[in-house]
């Protein structure tokens, strides 16, 4: 089972081919349960620039779009046509202007709890999109998810490994992990001019250089007027929920 190491340097020679990004490329962050997303979402709302949803389940819903327009043009296994494209985008970019407008950014960022399956599609059809892939450590991911459920695991995205860990949300919980880490793993190593690894403990640990390293790869600017990031405190450690902006703070008990 494989931990995420900090982010690879690219190895020289070999060619990474990627959209470059623009000021409407989307930006999604792929998390799961208990990898510290809400962090991630205050660094990234306090950027200016992006409007952060979380758990829209627009990736989803391309996926889904992608899967019947293959099954109506009969092409399983192929690309998606260009007619299919262009519906698929239609369809949600009128989504994300309704996201945007009231928002008043210029960019689309979701924090998405969704199989990097339902990122691959995403890709497809917005081939500048960047991806942040969110990992912590395992012994963190157990201790976090028994705390915020310290009655079982019923009734959360864990519920189906407990049952395979009767009496062990520990175990259940590291199940989970490990179901999650492998696959986002391989996303990003399928698609490395596209992704960025991010671990939570780089964001506790040295919050401003990481900071600084995702909205340069994200083309972000990265404070505010005072210097300071939105999500920091004055003493540049990650400031905590309760003296954040209200809309800084992330509401899905997924992303503890």
């Amino acid at each position: 089972m494989r931990q995420a190491s900090s982010p690879p340097r690219r190895q020289a020679g070999r060619s990474v081919q990627a959209a470059r990004p623009d000021q409407q490329s989307p930006v999604v962050v792929l998390a799961y349960a208990q990898a510290g997303a809400a962090l991630l979402q205050r660094m990234l709302s306090g950027t200016g620039d992006l409007a952060c949803t979380m758990g829209t389940g627009l990736l989803p819903l391309c996926e889904q779009a992608a899967a019947t327009w293959r099954q109506v043009e009969n092409r399983p296994a192929a690309t998606l046509s260009p007619l299919a494209l262009a519906s698929i985008r239609a369809l949600t970019g009128v989504m994300i202007t309704a996201i945007l407008s009231p928002a008043g950014r210029s960019r689309w960022c979701e924090i998405a709890f969704s199989p990097p399956s339902a990122a691959d599609t995403f890709l497809e059809i917005y081939p500048s999109a960047r991806f942040l892939c969110l990992h912590r450590n395992c012994a963190d991911v157990i201790r976090s998810g028994v705390q915020a459920n310290p009655w079982g695991l019923a009734g959360t995205a864990l519920a189906r490994f407990a049952t395979a860990y009767p009496g062990s949300s520990a175990a259940a919980i590291a199940a989970y992990w490990g179901s999650c880490t492998e696959p986002l793993l391989q996303f990003e190593e399928a698609h490395p001019g596209q992704c960025r690894r991010v671990r939570h403990e780089d964001l506790m640990s040295r919050p401003g250089e990481e900071a600084a390293q995702i909205c340069s790869f994200l083309g972000l600017t990265s404070g505010n007027d005072s210097g300071i990031p939105a999500w920091m405190d004055r003493d540049g450690e990650p400031a905590p929920e309760e003296f954040l902006p209200a809309n800084l703070v992330g509401s899905s008990s997924l992303s503890s």
